[in-house]
Formats: C-alpha cells, sequence, structure tokens
C-alpha cells in the first residue's frame, strides 16, 4: 500500500498536466432522415489504435471529447463499416447530420435493431444474452444453458467437449464450491446479465485457475445519461411450484454512475435416482426419492465516481444468500448375485439443511495515463462465503420380510459451519503504443477457510458427542502472481500476442484431531500464446496454446469423515495435488458465422471426488484423488445462420477422444469417445418485432467421458416473447425438457466393481416471466461524455 499511494498520486499529477480537450458530435441518420441509434463512433489514431468510443443514442446522437490532433472517425454497427472520415480536431466539433447507406444498414444484424446474439473474438465468444428470448425470465444458470458451446448438465457449468471450467462475475473470479456454484447462479436474474463471454483461452491477465477456460458474467450498467428500472416477476411449474422477484436499477449521468439489484425466489423440487453396485457375490440396488426446498435473496449494488476526467473511482458488492432443506427416504435392497432373490434392505430416513450465504465487495481505480489508451487499474476485493451444513440421518437394517434385524439400528447429527475469507489486491498497466500493445502487471490474495464439524451419535436415542469424527479444519493458502503480454498486429494480415504469467502457492493445512498439518509451495509459469492470420474479410485463421492449473477445491481438502450410513462414507483430502494443464487450439472463422476448432489438452495429476468401493466390506468411501494423467483431442464446429433478419440459428456439434492412464490400483485405464450436437433458434414472429420463438435443441450421444460411460440425453426447450406497452412490458412463457429425457445412465468400474447410477433431477416444466422497464435515456447533462465506458467495464482483452 505505501508504494501504491505514491503512484496514484504522481499519475493523478500527470493526467492533470495534459492539454485541453475538444468536444466531437454528431447525428446519424439513415437515407429517409429517421434517426439510427447503436451505431458505434469510433476515434481512431493511426487508423489502429481506438482512442474515444460513444454509441448513439434513440435520437441518432453521439458526444465525445479527445485531446487536440488528427483523427479517422468510424462509424460501423454490428460489425458493419457505414463511414470512415479525417478529423482535425482543434475547436469543439459539430459534424451535424451524418448519413448512412439503408441497404448497408442491415448487414450483419442478426435481428434488426438489436445487438448480435453472439459475436466471436480471437480468445472467447461473446453470448449476448438480452438479446436471447429462451434466457428471458430465468437466471444466470437458464441463461448459462442457452449460451452457445456451454453445456448445463445435473447443475454442472461446463464447456462442450473440454469439461468443467470456473465462473467469473464481472471479471472476479468466484472461488465457490462447485456444489453451492449452481445455487449462486440461480441466485442471478437473467435479466440482469449483459453478456456472457467463454474465454477459451484466457491471456496472461486473468488468473491461471480453469481446467479449460473462463466463463465471464457480464452485468448490466446504465446507458450515458440515462436512468432506467426494471421490475419482474416469474412462476415456474415443475413437480412442484416455485417463483421469483427482480428489480434492477441503473443511473448514469455527468460523473456519477449507480446500479442497485434485487432478486428474491423460492423453488420446490423432487429429484429421484436409482444405483446399482454389482459385487461377486450380491447386487445392491439403491432407490432416492429427494424433495428439496430453495429460499434465494440476492442483492448487488455497483456505483462509478469520475474524480476527472481521467480518473474513475467505483465500488461494487455482490451478495448471494440460500436457505436450501431436503428429506430423502434411500432404500437399499441386497440381491442375490443373480439379481432375483432379495437377502436384505438398508432402509434410512435422512433430513439436511444447508444456507450457505456469498459477500464480495470490489473497490476500483481506472485512470488513464493519456488519449492514446495508456491505463492503469488497481483492484481491491474482499470474498466471504460461509455455509451452515445440518444432516440428521438415522436407519435400519431390515431382514428378507423386511423386519428389523436387531443391534442394527444407526444415527448420527452432524454439524458443519464452513467459512472463507479471501482478501486480493492487484495492478494493472495497459500500455499501447504504435509498435506493440504492451500490458503488465501483479497480484496478490489470501485465503483462510475454516471448517468445524461436529458429530453426535444417536443410537442409544440420546446424542453423545462423537470425538472420533468431529474435527476442526483451517486451510491457508496465499498467491502472488506478475504477469506480462504483449500483442503486435504485424501487418493486415498477422497478428500475434505471447504472454507469461509466475504464480507463486504457498498453503497449509490443519487438522485439530488429527494434530496435523500439510503445507505446500510451489512456483510455477503459465506462458500463453496466440498468432491469428486473416488473408481476407471472409477467413481467419488463429493458433493458441495456454497452460493452466487446478487448484482442489477447498471442501475437498479437508480431511473430515461423514457417515451416512454403515456403509457409505466421504471424507477430503489433505494430500490432494492441483492438476496442470495444457491446451493448444486452432481456430477457423468463415465470415463470422462458421467456427471450427481443433484442439488438444493433456492434464497431468488429474483430480476429481470418486466412489471407490471395498468389495471385501461392501463399504463405500467417496474421496477425492489425483488418480490419473489424461488427454483429449477433439474437433467443434458451429454455424451462425443469419440470412434473414427473422430467424437467427446457432447449430453446432463436437466429437473427442479422451484417454485416462491411471495412477492408482482402484481405477483402471480406459479410453473412448463422446459426441454432442446442439441448435439454438430465435425467431422474430412479426414485423413489428414484438412477438419471439424460441427453441433450443441438444443431443449427447452414448459415449465415455473421463472414466464414465454416459447414455444419451435430449434436451428439448422452447420459448415465446411477446412485448407490449411501446415494447416496455415482456412476457415470456418457457417450457424446459420437453421430452423429459434428461435421465443420462452414468456407469464407471471401482476396484473392479461395476456401479451405475441413474438419475432425474426435476428438469422438465414450464416457467411463466413478467418484467416492466421504465426509463429516462435522455437526461440532461452539461457534458454529454461516452468516453469513459471501457474504463467503467475496465476491459482489455
Amino acid at each position: 500500500m505505501k508504494q501504491i499511494i505514491p503512484l496514484l498520486v504522481a499519475v493523478l499529477f500527470h493526467v492533470n498536466v495534459f492539454g485541453q480537450q475538444f468536444s466531437l458530435s454528431g447525428k446519424v441518420v439513415n437515407s429517409r432522415k429517421v434517426p439510427v441509434e447503436l451505431v458505434y463512433a469510433n476515434l481512431m489514431k493511426n487508423d489502429s489504435i481506438l482512442i474515444r468510443q460513444a454509441l448513439t443514442d434513440s435520437t441518432g446522437y453521439f458526444f465525445m471529447k479527445a485531446e487536440k490532433g488528427n483523427y479517422r472517425l468510424i462509424l460501423e454497427q454490428f460489425g458493419t463499416r457505414f463511414t470512415s472520415q479525417e478529423v482535425s480536431l482543434n475547436q469543439n466539433m459539430e459534424l451535424g447530420n451524418i448519413e448512412i447507406n439503408e441497404t448497408t444498414e442491415l448487414q450483419g444484424v442478426t435481428i434488426s435493431g438489436r445487438k448480435k446474439i453472439i459475436e466471436q473474438k480471437v480468445d472467447r465468444l461473446v453470448f449476448n444474452v438480452e438479446n436471447s428470448v429462451m434466457a428471458t425470465g430465468g437466471t444466470a444458470l437458464d441463461a448459462l444453458k442457452a449460451t452457445p458451446t456451454v453445456r448445463v448438465q445435473n447443475d454442472q457449468v461446463s464447456i462442450v467437449g473440454k469439461g468443467e471450467v470456473l465462473v467469473m462475475i464481472d471479471e472476479r473470479l468466484q472461488r465457490i464450491p462447485q456444489e453451492d456454484l449452481a445455487d449462486f447462479l440461480k441466485s442471478i436474474p437473467s435479466g440482469n446479465i449483459k453478456s456472457i463471454e467463454v474465454i477459451t483461452a484466457p491471456p496472461a491477465k486473468y488468473d491461471a485457475e480453469g481446467n479449460s477456460g473462463l466463463i465471464n458474467i457480464k452485468l448490466k450498467s446504465a446507458k450515458a445519461n440515462s436512468w432506467n428500472a426494471n421490475i419482474g416477476t416469474s412462476y415456474t411449474q415443475k413437480t412442484y411450484a416455485g417463483g421469483s422477484l427482480q428489480g434492477l436499477f441503473n443511473y448514469n449521468q455527468d460523473k456519477l454512475s449507480l446500479n442497485a439489484s434485487l432478486n428474491k425466489g423460492t423453488q420446490k423440487l423432487l429429484t429421484t435416482s436409482t444405483s446399482q453396485i454389482f459385487y461377486t457375490d450380491e447386487l445392491w440396488s439403491q432407490e432416492i426419492r429427494n424433495t428439496s426446498k430453495n429460499k434465494t435473496l440476492s442483492l448487488g449494488f455497483g456505483l462509478d465516481y469520475k474524480l476527472s476526467n481521467k480518473w474513475t473511482t467505483g465500488i461494487r458488492y455482490l451478495s448471494s444468500l440460500t436457505d436450501k432443506t431436503s428429506t430423502n427416504n434411500p432404500l437399499t435392497t441386497r440381491f442375490d448375485n443373480a439379481g432375483k432373490n432379495v437377502l436384505s434392505y438398508v432402509l434410512s430416513d435422512v433430513l439436511d439443511n444447508n444456507k450457505p450465504e456469498m459477500r464480495s465487495l470490489n473497490w476500483y481505480q481506472s485512470i488513464s495515463l493519456d488519449s492514446l489508451g495508456k491505463n492503469i487499474t488497481v483492484d481491491f476485493d474482499y470474498f466471504n462465503y460461509s455455509k451452515k451444513d445440518y444432516r440428521f440421518f438415522e436407519g435400519n437394517e431390515l431382514d428378507q420380510q423386511k423386519h428389523t434385524i436387531p443391534n442394527k439400528f444407526f444415527s448420527s447429527t452432524n454439524n458443519n459451519i464452513n467459512k472463507i475469507k479471501n482478501y486480493s489486491g492487484k495492478i494493472d498497466f495497459s500500455l499501447p503504443y504504435k509498435w506493440a500493445n504492451i500490458s503488465f502487471g501483479a497480484k496478490a490474495s489470501y485465503t483462510n477457510t475454516n471448517n468445524d464439524l461436529v458429530v453426535y451419535n444417536n443410537e442409544t436415542g440420546v446424542p453423545i458427542p462423537d470425538a472420533g469424527q468431529s474435527n476442526r479444519f483451517n486451510y491457508q493458502e496465499y498467491n502472488e502472481a506478475l504477469y506480462f503480454s504483449t500483442s503486435k498486429k504485424i501487418n493486415a494480415q498477422w497478428e500475434t500476442q505471447i504472454g507469461f504469467r509466475m504464480e507463486a502457492t504457498q498453503t497449509e493445512g490443519y487438522s485439530g484431531n488429527l494434530n496435523q498439518s500439510n503445507k505446500n509451495n510451489y512456483t510455477k509459469l503459465f506462458p500463453t500464446a496466440y498468432v491469428t492470420y486473416v488473408p481476407n474479410d471472409n477467413n481467419s485463421f488463429s493458433i493458441n496454446y495456454s497452460r493452466r492449473i487446478r487448484r482442489p477445491d477447498f471442501d475437498y481438502l479437508n480431511p473430515f469423515v461423514i457417515k451416512t450410513s454403515p456403509y457409505y462414507y466421504s471424507e477430503g483430502n489433505p494430500f490432494l495435488k492441483p492438476s496442470f494443464i495444457n491446451n493448444l487450439e486452432f481456430s477457423y472463422i468463415r465470415k463470422q458465422n462458421w467456427v471450427s476448432n481443433i484442439y488438444l489438452s493433456q492434464v497431468s495429476d488429474f483430480g476429481q471426488e470418486l466412489s471407490i468401493i471395498d468389495p471385501s466390506t461392501n463399504i463405500t468411501r467417496s474421496s477425492p484423488l489425483n488418480y490419473a494423467n489424461t488427454y483429449q483431442i477433439g474437433f467443434s464446429t458451429y454455424y451462425n445462420f443469419k440470412k434473414w433478419s427473422c430467424w437467427n440459428s446457432i447449430t453446432g456439434f463436437n466429437i473427442n477422444y479422451q484417454n485416462v492412464k491411471s495412477k492408482t490400483s482402484l481405477i483402471k485405464s480406459i479410453d473412448g469417445g463422446n459426441g454432442y450436437f446442439y441448435t439454438n433458434n430465435d425467431f422474430t414472429l412479426n414485423k413489428s418485432k414484438s412477438v419471439f420463438l424460441g427453441v433450443n435443441y441438444g443431443l449427447q450421444l452414448p459415449g465415455r467421458y473421463q472414466i464414465f460411460h454416459i447414455s444419451s440425453i435430449h434436451m428439448l426447450d422452447a420459448s415465446m416473447k411477446f412485448l407490449f406497452l411501446k415494447k416496455n412490458l415482456s412476457f415470456t412463457i418457457t417450457g424446459e425438457d420437453l421430452l423429459n429425457a434428461q435421465k443420462p445412465l452414468i456407469s464407471y468400474k471401482s476396484n473392479n466393481v461395476e456401479n451405475n447410477v441413474k438419475s432425474y433431477r426435476d428438469t422438465r416444466g414450464f416457467r411463466i416471466a413478467l418484467s416492466y422497464k421504465f426509463g429516462n435515456i435522455n437526461l440532461k447533462s452539461k457534458n454529454r461524455n461516452f468516453g469513459n465506458e471501457d474504463e467503467r467495464n475496465r476491459t482489455n482483452p
């Protein structure tokens, strides 16, 4: 901190000595003199460096400020360039009406008057959620289901063919346990989301964390000199009913910009599963019928303030609170090895209640050093996650006639409090020069995790503390990172980027009841490289390489043991190591419509939670293990059909081959392939663009994923959206899992014992959503300055 404050003071002095700025404004109209909104006015230096950018409002008007100099003004929309002209800025300039060709205006537009649904960039795919029919009225998890190349199954988020990824909110990584990530995403309304970025090859400025890349969810903010609000409600009917209420407010005028959001919802679900374990002498079959009720509440707040034309500061706050209660009655039937004669039963009653709470706070500074785009950003982040778990179970073993077997009663109560606190700070420098663009920075973070598990044995009818299973666990992790990245446009066809990120990690885990400490200390280098070749406007080729790391989830490192029956328990693994991943990808883009990729991925010390079966005792132990080195090679492609303004279709498929080389006798080495096909379609059904239809379909072909064989899965969703009252009132009805075919059969072998599970997570149902937006996009302002939009977003791809 002592070094940062003088730096900021020096930068502020440097900013204030810069020369006078002049205004540049104009009005964009078509050939009928009708104003055209959502046109980007780009002020360029040396034809390649973006100095300022403004977006036309509903009156076609744009406004920006820049220092004295010679520039090129380019007007474009949806990737189509309308005009390009030289501008010599030595005084305030009003360009008047700028006419664009009406026929050109519609080229490349997916749905006229709206931004493209998807945009493909070198290192990421951008999905504009606000233009998707399917995502309307849902949650962030529903929006991810509608995102091309993203797959959501059993509430697990992954990139098609590439495995699980980590999720960021406004470029801030959410280190939430995977089991709670879905609940957190369900607390964010899709109406609050501007876009979703699928970053398959993150540049060096991003954390190296994440198997196959990152997903960045960008929340909405107000346009310059405007305020707007949105209120909405939704009703969901699956096996049981549920609903939610949402509110969003944005304000942006002059130096102040703020936003606030609120979401409250409840949903009751019925999930079922059947599983089988094929022991040598017996077949065990288990049926579980689970009823759960989720109550969620999320709050968001953001404030940006321009201290000067060069310096913007702001805070971001996001919180999510969930109260989840579930009950189930597992019934295990023990058959002989032929599966015909019943030997006995195990019947349980289980009650679960967990309350995860997440709060994050960010304070940032964005400082522009000059008019050429040089800037510094400084971020301080605080993250707090806490979770209270309560689990009570009791049961009996029964004979063939379902009579209670004496002395086979079991019962226990588990209470666990999990607290995670993270503090981090980072500084980023972006320095574009004529000869190259340079960026570098540093980050430091500290994480402290505490788990307090108290177990009571209830078998006597009186709760007795079980010191052997109770445990206190503390885990501390320090991370320090430095990075450097440079990109250069060699000529009109070739562009390169190379980056290096070095991360040092120190960890220590301490188990109270074991009186055992485990320490790790390692420093690793994570290079990234990109080469892009664009022979003409219709074709683009690129190749990229990245090395990444997947650190163990915090709860995986806790060695405590939790029993749920005499034949099943789970435990953490304090010796779990991080996995290291090498990714290589070759991409071809044709007219920004057809995108194809060939990818290769290699993982060392692949880690995963596995159910390990002991055939001598019939006891199953669930524990995370670094059990294999893996590699996969695959091909994916999708085509964005947008020939007609009334229909936008994104259709693609993925095939890959995977090889798992086991490092333990518990799991055998195995290989195999899988395939996935999907098509997402949005239709505009009338000329006034007030009725829309969305139809999404996905097909998972039977195949192998890691050590698991997964049966075929069909996913079909459809949605209708209607706009009323000058398109301010939105009514949407959505049908999910219309084929009722998301019931995969997953099988694998553990200790040479085959087992499988078939589950259904209550995915079939329908949702009705109603929302109303209102506001003012013409607030009076002394300075209608759009120039700090990039600084507010703090995006530096």
